[in-house]
């Protein structure tokens, strides 16, 4: 049994030695900066889809224009699954910009807690290309507030 260890201990030595100087990615992999998506929208765009993930119906859609930016939405959510707790929501946000550029944010929202969601990105944004601007009317912004209380850096994409 000692031998093991010691032959185990001489290995690492020398792999540490030898090996790390060569390579240090191959045996300690970097992690990569973390990518976000949506990064234009502001926190009242947010709280709306806090908001629609507490009161839109599975498949039901919501609607909204960002008069600051020019940016319209449309979400949609997919799926809803309330297990242990825990509620679960698959969603999807058409962007349109003032140029009718489009993407879609494929989301997903968490919640363990009324009201309290953790959102998270499926995947990098998808460029749909040029969309049609819907004819919105103004609806309030919801009264929510959001954790950070910093600038939203976008969400954050699950890899």
């Amino acid at each position: 049994m000692k031998q093991h260890i010691l032959i185990f201990a001489a290995l690492a030595v020398f792999l540490l030695a030898f090996g790390c100087k060569r390579n240090p990615d191959f045996i300690i992999p970097l992690p990569e900066e973390a990518e976000y998506v949506g990064e234009y929208l502001q926190s009242s765009d947010v709280r709306r889809i806090g908001h629609a993930l507490d009161t839109a119906p599975t498949r039901g859609t919501v609607q909204w224009e960002n008069l600051e930016t020019g940016y319209q939405f449309s979400m949609m959510v997919f799926s809803s699954d309330r297990a242990m707790g825990k509620t679960t929501r698959q969603f999807s946000v058409l962007t349109i910009n003032n140029d009718r550029d489009g993407e879609v944010l494929n989301l997903i929202g968490t919640s363990t807690e009324k009201n309290v969601w953790k959102i998270v990105a499926e995947s990098s944004a998808a460029p749909v290309g040029k969309a049609a601007r819907m004819q919105l009317e103004v609806t309030p912004t919801p009264v929510a507030s959001l954790s950070s209380g910093k600038k939203f850096p976008g969400f954050m994409v699950e890899k």
